[in-house]
């Protein structure tokens, strides 16, 4: 049970509108997140898991406020984040962070990687001198395994994870109390992945900093995570504790997912379910489940009402009509 929430969603929605034709007329709208509502709590690491197109990243901009929401409201220590003027979202983002998924394309290629650092407090307008703003860089360089003369290269000279070691130093350099990590190690080698994940998990210890880890991988999340939280277009589907491992999923997505987890040892891989069709990209057009039309499991009551999010455990929800036992 959270004690303390940190981050409170609230019923948020994305709404993305279909347009069609030479006047560019409004036809429809693709439901990116759709009615989602969490807690995460101070300290915690919550993950999120689900397919390309879910709604993963749009529901992580959207909680930074980088997206502005059809509707719901988003709080952050008890303010209502949606609601801040211009000026105090800038200040309280001192506090919120992000690192992207790609951290080529998240570095300016014509600035040194000081130059990157340095931009944060400008931005911010730090009451640092130039000494100490210096010191701070020099100290986020270490922090996250890199050396000083890191700071004079320029990202084409770094290679992809000390890159993404700088985009880590970047979003650490105002002592944020909330980073959301969006798929930080997809684009990384497996071996460097491990660094920086490593490297993720002893900051937040050494900080008691609170995070929402994004990311394809179901294993990484499981060992990373504290709760997982599994989306399918735009929906929440199931909310649970992790170490997947030791539990049964309530949601036949969630057992979709988990039974496509490679096993090296061919003895306890497991049969997968028939799931005909994939993740709709366009509008969602269901009256029912968002996963009625793949679910093995459906029933004439999944095409026609939308199942609630509702508390089947301690720390465990599921949004399905008939949640498998």
């Amino acid at each position: 049970m959270l004690v303390k929430p940190l981050v409170q969603v609230r019923h948020l929605s994305k709404h993305f509108p279909v347009t069609a034709g030479v006047l560019h007329r409004t036809i429809g709208a693709v439901k990116a997140v759709d009615d989602v509502s969490f807690d995460i709590g101070c300290g915690e690491i919550l993950g999120i898991v689900g397919e390309s197109g879910c709604g993963k990243s749009t529901l992580a901009r959207l909680i930074l406020r980088l997206v502005e929401p059809t509707s719901g409201q988003v709080l952050f220590g008890g303010k209502n984040v949606s609601r801040l003027a211009k000026g105090e979202l800038r200040h309280l983002r001192r506090k919120m962070q992000m690192v992207f998924q790609d951290p080529h394309s998240s570095l300016d290629p014509r600035n040194s990687i000081y130059r990157s650092l340095i931009e944060m407090f400008l931005i911010q307008k730090v009451d640092m001198t130039p000494q100490a703003i210096g010191d701070r860089i020099a100290e986020l360089l270490t922090m996250v395994g890199l050396k000083l003369e890191h700071g004079r290269a320029y990202p084409h000279q770094l290679s992809g994870g000390q890159k993404q070691r700088v985009v880590i130093a970047r979003a650490l350099s105002l002592q944020p109390e909330f980073i959301v990590l969006d798929e930080p190690t997809a684009a990384l080698d497996v071996s460097v992945q491990a660094q920086i994940t490593l490297l993720l998990q002893n900051l937040r210890d050494s900080f008691n900093m609170t995070y929402l880890f994004i990311s394809h991988d179901l294993a990484l999340v499981d060992y990373f995570c504290h709760r997982i939280v599994v989306m399918y277009l735009g929906r929440i589907v199931e909310i649970s504790p992790a170490n997947f491992a030791d539990r049964t999923p309530r949601h036949p997505y969630t057992k979709l997912l988990m039974d496509s987890v490679f096993v090296a040892d061919p003895k306890l891989r497991k049969t997968i379910d028939h799931h005909s069709g994939e993740v709709s990209v366009g509008e969602n057009l269901y009256n029912g489940c968002v996963f009625e039309p793949r679910c093995a499991y459906a029933r004439p009551l999944c095409r026609q009402e939308v199942p609630p999010l509702v508390e089947t455990a301690a720390g465990e929800h599921v949004a399905c009509h008939f949640p498998l036992r």
